[in-house]
């Protein structure tokens, strides 16, 4: 009888630390009611609830957001510096490409280490506004693109600001020392916007402005 408690206690150990294991990661994943996730998709969000990484669901929400969001940036900068033909707007996608390269690479590193993978495709709403965005050329090109980088890096402050007050000690830093960029990214955006008389800022329900009131045709 010894014998055979001997051989079918591991095994009831083994099912406790999985029980134990699960119940953690449950309570983990199900903390995501302070984080702005605007930028996840449906598939995103799961991605986030479900990853089995020793971070709560805010902290991986924030990862997988801030991602999403620099990724996006890259994309529409190097969009911006091939279309524009406006000094400003290019010098402007041309700091953004410079500094969220760098950002991305932090953020990357920093995921790599806590064992989260990050989407490797933008959210198909967010895909769909880049080919929109490609439609357009010269003035009209110009005022979308700097109204999604005014309405975009609105979001980002307050991403980053929740950021700021995660649990992780190192998504918590990386959330602190990025935050001043992203407020300078807003702050030249809403410079470079006035430049272009830019009037009529969308609310964020129209990432793009492409309601017939709002779209440059210019």
């Amino acid at each position: 009888m010894r014998n055979k408690w001997k051989s079918v206690l591991p095994v009831f150990l083994l099912i406790g630390l999985q029980a134990c294991t699960s119940s953690d990661r449950n309570g983990r994943d199900h903390e995501t009611t302070k984080m702005t996730d605007a930028l996840l998709d449906s598939t995103q969000k799961a991605q986030a609830l479900t990853a089995d990484v020793g971070l709560n669901g805010d902290e991986k929400v924030f990862t997988i957001s801030a991602a999403t969001g620099g990724r996006m940036e890259v994309e529409l900068a190097n969009l911006a510096i091939k279309k524009t033909k406006e000094k400003s707007v290019k010098e402007f996608a041309q700091m953004m490409l410079k500094d969220h390269n760098m950002i991305n690479q932090e953020l990357s590193a920093i995921a790599n280490q806590k064992g989260l993978k990050l989407p490797e495709a933008l959210p198909e709403k967010v895909a769909a506004d880049l080919v929109m965005l490609n439609t357009l050329a010269d003035r009209a090109f110009d005022v979308q693109y700097m109204r999604m980088m005014i309405n975009d890096h609105e979001q980002t402050i307050q991403l980053f600001t929740d950021g700021s007050h995660i649990a992780d000690n190192q998504l918590r830093g990386f959330a602190l020392k990025t935050l001043p960029t992203i407020q300078k990214h807003h702050q030249l955006a809403v410079e470079v916007g006035k430049r272009l008389n830019i009037d009529n800022r969308n609310n964020g329900d129209d990432v793009l402005g492409n309601s017939p009131a709002k779209v440059e045709k210019k």
